[in-house]
């Protein structure tokens, strides 16, 4: 039996307390949620080992389990699928009408801890706590690709706008860029000294939350840094960018 355990509340800004959305039944803490794009649904990964599918207005909520081990990041991908990625060193992919497993994406050596789509939604990056990132075919469930560089932990990845480069951030303190058509390594980005946590995509532009605090914001092309929004030093856990693109939000901790 599920325990109350933790509440996610989701928010338009501005809000009212009225606006305030409470999904509450994991039985251990929440470490992941998306957004639908149609803002209609939510996923939430826990520590309780499952995903949970919520339909927004709604009690309704479908849990996904067939991780072994707690469950680090999630993602709606397209045609009605989802990917999740665990402590169980898998990424596993789920058709959401059925809330059945497609695919078990093995390959790691270690704990998942983030994923990314590429915008035609046809490739899965995963990071893992190993230093390795895998791109895998969304619909066969087919490894492509193992990329090696980073010196520890792999902590996220993002694929630019275009979908021919995937950023990588890691607790060694780098960003580094990848070739997806080559799956090689392409240039060290960032040295930051501390380790690198987050990543987000905008419009010509990366954003980065690190372990110290540090949140900046540099041009993908000329690699110019534009913006320096630290605001204290504790370690960056989330970054989110609002559907129009003009505001960022910062989760710390």
């Amino acid at each position: 039996m599920r325990r109350l355990a933790l509440i996610l509340v989701l928010l338009a800004l501005p809000a009212s307390a009225a606006e305030f959305r409470a999904l509450v039944g994991h039985g251990g803490p929440v470490m992941d949620a998306a957004i639908s794009s149609d803002g209609s649904k939510v996923l939430t990964a826990s520590f309780d080992n499952s995903v949970g599918l919520w339909t927004l207005g709604s009690d309704d909520v479908v849990w996904l389990e067939g991780h072994e081990a707690a469950v680090k990041s999630v993602l709606f991908l397209s045609d009605g699928r989802a990917a999740s990625g665990g402590d169980d060193f898998a990424v596993e992919i789920w058709e959401l009408t059925s809330g059945k497993r497609i695919h078990r994406l093995e390959g790691h050596k270690g704990q998942v801890n983030g994923l990314a789509l590429s915008p035609d939604g046809r490739v899965l990056a995963s990071a893992g706590w190993d230093g390795s990132i895998w791109l895998w075919d969304v619909e066969s469930g087919a490894a492509i690709a193992e990329m090696t560089g980073h010196e520890s932990s792999v902590s996220d990845v993002a694929f630019s706008r275009g979908g021919e480069t995937l950023y990588s951030a890691s607790a060694d303190g780098t960003i580094r860029t990848w070739d997806v058509a080559s799956a090689t390594e392409d240039r060290l980005l960032v040295t930051h000294g501390f380790g690198v946590n987050e990543l987000l995509i905008g419009d010509g532009w990366l954003a980065y939350g690190a372990v110290d605090g540090g949140t900046r914001v540099l041009d993908t092309e000329t690699d110019e840094i534009l913006a320096d929004l630290t605001l204290d030093r504790r370690p960056i856990l989330s970054l989110a960018l609002s559907p129009d693109g003009g505001r960022m939000a910062v989760g710390d901790g």
